[in-house]
């Protein structure tokens, strides 16, 4: 009710004729996934094929539509205003090398040869939201003109995940482990607690700056740069899990597990990504760089304008290699680092069409 109450007030805004001129609809779908260890499709089937020692999966998937309209009062600019719709999936895994050993191998059956640290992290959530823009006019300073954006989103996520786990596996059988485990949810994937829990409210704030100076082009972002997920009534399990724990095992345990599954308010966090941006108009080149937490790539682009648009190959590291097409009206950009997606461990999907009257 409040996501819609938002939209029709700021639609109402934004038809008042007299103060604004060019008007925008656009829809876009922008996604980004990474998996270290295994491709992306074993990281949801099983651990089987093609392991490497990682420690990070990501996925930020974001499907938006919306409305903007640029600001003007008695004939002079005061930059853009927009509301839209989305639908918003993230999740982050963060975990030890050695923690990726142990998963291999109780996902094989094999036994440890030696014995491993447990240390995992994790953060998911899927939401819809709204969420309401401004960006400035170009200010000009000497020769350099800059730009200033802020991003205000209202979500009100539904499923969701956040935890971690700590302790040891000692060599021998995978099974056996012992930890610490600190866990909040909406649907138990680890020990099956049963629990009603209500949707949750979610804020997060987002920054942008860019400066033009002849023919180069920066802009900085930082999304989720102050963000906070609330949930009245969520359901938790604090406890220890020790399953043949041996000599090192992290805690005691009656039987198998112990602690408490119970439900009360939740709050939590997600790190912020910032994204940076630097092109030359006569080159076509663009570099790119992103970090979120641990996860990081760094990018170059080589574009080419043509009568049918822009055209562009770009390169990413670690592993990503892809093409892009841009018109006036819609563009696509996709990247993998295999040809056969099914094994792909880095995926970048990026696609928005974008109507001006």
């Amino acid at each position: 009710m409040l996501l819609k109450r938002s939209i029709f007030l700021l639609y109402f805004v934004l038809s008042f004729e007299p103060a604004f001129a060019e008007q925008n609809v656009y829809s876009s779908f922008d996604s980004i996934i990474s998996s270290e260890s295994v491709p992306i499709n074993d990281m949801l089937t099983g651990w089987e094929n093609s392991y490497q020692r990682g420690e990070i999966v990501f996925a930020d998937v974001n499907w938006s539509f919306g409305f903007s309209s640029d600001l003007e009062i008695a004939g002079e600019s005061f930059g853009q205003l927009s509301v839209q719709r989305e639908y918003r999936r993230y999740y982050y895994l963060n975990y030890d090398k050695e923690t990726s050993d142990y998963f291999r191998a109780l996902e094989l059956g094999n036994e440890l040869t030696s014995n491993k640290k447990l240390d995992l992290t994790f953060k998911q959530f899927e939401a819809p939201g709204i969420t309401f823009g401004y960006e400035s006019k170009k200010f000009q300073m000497e020769s350099i003109n800059w730009q200033l954006g802020l991003g205000m989103s209202l979500y009100q996520p539904g499923h969701f995940q956040f935890g971690s786990i700590k302790g040891i596996a000692e060599a021998g059988e995978a099974s056996a482990a012992s930890g610490i485990i600190n866990y909040r949810y909406d649907d138990d994937k680890l020990l099956d607690h049963r629990a009603e829990v209500d949707k949750g409210l979610g804020l997060s704030l987002s920054l942008m700056f860019a400066l033009e100076l002849e023919q180069w082009r920066a802009r900085v972002s930082v999304k989720d740069i102050i963000n906070r997920f609330r949930w009245r009534n969520s359901a938790f399990t604090k406890g220890c899990i020790n399953v043949g724990g041996g000599s090192r095992a992290q805690c005691d345990a009656d039987g198998a597990a112990s602690g408490i599954s119970a439900q009360g308010e939740v709050v939590e966090t997600i790190p912020y990504t910032l994204n940076a941006k630097l092109s030359h108009l006569n080159s076509g080149l663009i570099a790119y760089g992103m970090a979120h937490d641990e996860y990081y790539r760094l990018g170059l682009e080589k574009g080419v304008q043509t009568s049918l648009g822009r055209f562009a190959f770009f390169l990413y590291y670690p592993r990503l290699a892809g093409l892009s097409w841009q018109a006036s009206i819609f563009n696509i950009q996709l990247g993998a680092d295999t040809l056969k997606l099914s094994q792909a461990r880095n995926l970048q999907l990026n696609m928005g069409i974008n109507w001006r009257w």
